[in-house]
């Protein structure tokens, strides 16, 4: 991983995490067109670290009532978390294999642009927050681990589907995807035997640039929803897929 890789993976997943259109997807495209034929997985976990660290820039507030004063929400974002982590037990070598097909990764692509213009306009539920809609939020936070679904576009679609509004989706979906993104990191690094030997300096950079971008491209993705403007990730999604399926082999 040299530093022009890292500045750029760093760029492209803190735009990515935020905005619904797939940061594993577009950092199996990035690295298909590098010339990185092995998934950089332990790299792409610094990458995400620097997102949750955007989250709790954001989000910060709202992480403290959730384990202070706002407790009930505590316990739907453990609920729907462990729904997660149940499917991606289940699913793991699925998933992983997934990461080595860019095929997979440009249908993937189309489901979620279907999935986000569906959200937009489709409502099924009521407002408000129950153990049921945390349950199914979490479950599309599961399927999301495949590259090509995005994970916060199939949750906040999800969570508008059910009638939450933009906002209170939004939000429920990035405290959502603390236990997971930490979860993760942690199985890699005991994956990995306690072994750091192979971290330099250039996975802070991807760290750092994921981190800021990913405040600017939060900050935006909040705008879009507050103007109902969300579908429209939809379209970029398909037509990318629809590019990825046509041109990349």
């Amino acid at each position: 991983m040299t530093f022009l890789n890292a500045v750029i993976s760093g760029i492209v997943q803190g735009v990515a995490e935020f905005l619904p259109i797939s940061s594993s997807g577009h950092l199996v495209i990035l690295h298909k067109l590098m010339g990185i034929s092995e998934p950089e997985l332990f790299f792409d976990l610094f990458l995400h670290l620097g997102t949750l660290a955007a989250i709790f820039i954001v989000f910060g507030g709202e992480i403290v009532e959730s384990v202070t004063t706002k407790k009930r929400i505590g316990f739907l974002i453990l609920l729907g978390s462990i729904v997660t982590f149940v499917f991606v037990l289940f699913f793991i070598k699925n998933i992983e294999s997934a990461f080595n097909n860019v095929k997979i990764v440009g249908a993937m692509f189309i489901v979620t642009g279907a999935w986000l213009i569906a959200g937009n306009f489709i409502r099924l539920g009521t407002e408000g927050m129950t153990a049921f809609k945390a349950v199914l939020i979490g479950l599309a936070q599961g399927i999301a681990a495949l590259p090509g679904i995005s994970r916060s576009g199939a949750t906040i679609s999800t969570g508008l589907f059910l009638g939450l509004d933009g906002q209170a989706s939004a939000k429920f979906s990035f405290l959502l995807s603390i236990p997971v993104i930490l979860g993760a990191f942690l199985f890699k690094i005991k994956e990995a035997g306690l072994n750091l030997s192979g971290i330099n300096v250039n996975y802070f950079i991807g760290f750092f640039i994921s981190c800021i971008t990913g405040v600017l491209s939060l900050k935006l993705l909040l705008k879009t929803l507050y103007r109902n403007r969300f579908h429209w990730f939809g379209v970029y999604c398909i037509l990318l897929g629809i590019t990825v399926l046509l041109c990349v082999k």
